[in-house]
């Protein structure tokens, strides 16, 4: 008995590492996982990566002027050269709340980005939607309240 749960223990960690595998980076975009530079229509620059595992995140140089947090949430690719990315950050109260910090708005950034052939650098368009605490920023669409295009070149250590 102990023999066969050797031996199904061994052949499902064969399973899963192959499954694992082919799920490797093309599945989450091939090439687009790292780190960009970003320079927005407006002038803001920032950093934008893409996780292997879908988590978007941007760092802002507008964060400390707008008084708003860094932009975390996901993204998935959405053609051969194309993807799609969604984030959230809060603006901040300037004084607590009964002890607390609730933000005073939640901002979503919703981005279209276009990569050039070897994924060295990108294109695109986002949108800004402004929501208040009680709104929920994942289940609803009120026009956006911002755009701006921006271009970026991926960070190298080379």
């Amino acid at each position: 008995m102990k023999f066969r749960l050797v031996i199904l223990t061994l052949v499902l960690s064969i399973l899963n590492s192959t499954i694992a595998s082919s799920r490797g980076t093309e599945s989450q975009g091939g090439c687009f996982p790292g780190t960009y530079l970003v320079v927005e229509g407006s002038g803001t620059q920032s950093l934008w990566t893409l996780s292997q595992d879908g988590a978007f995140h941007i760092t802002s140089s507008a964060e400390r002027a707008f008084d708003f947090s860094h932009i975390q949430g996901v993204w998935t690719k959405a053609g051969a050269r194309d993807a799609k990315a969604r984030g959230l950050d809060f603006t901040f109260n300037q004084t607590p709340v009964n002890g607390g910090a609730p933000p005073s708005q939640i901002t979503r950034l919703d981005a279209l980005m276009t990569f050039a052939q070897r994924c060295e650098e990108m294109e695109g368009t986002f949108e800004l939607r402004v929501f208040i605490p009680s709104d929920d920023p994942l289940n609803s669409n009120p026009p956006p309240i911002a755009s701006d295009i921006f271009s970026g070149r991926r960070v190298s250590i080379d």
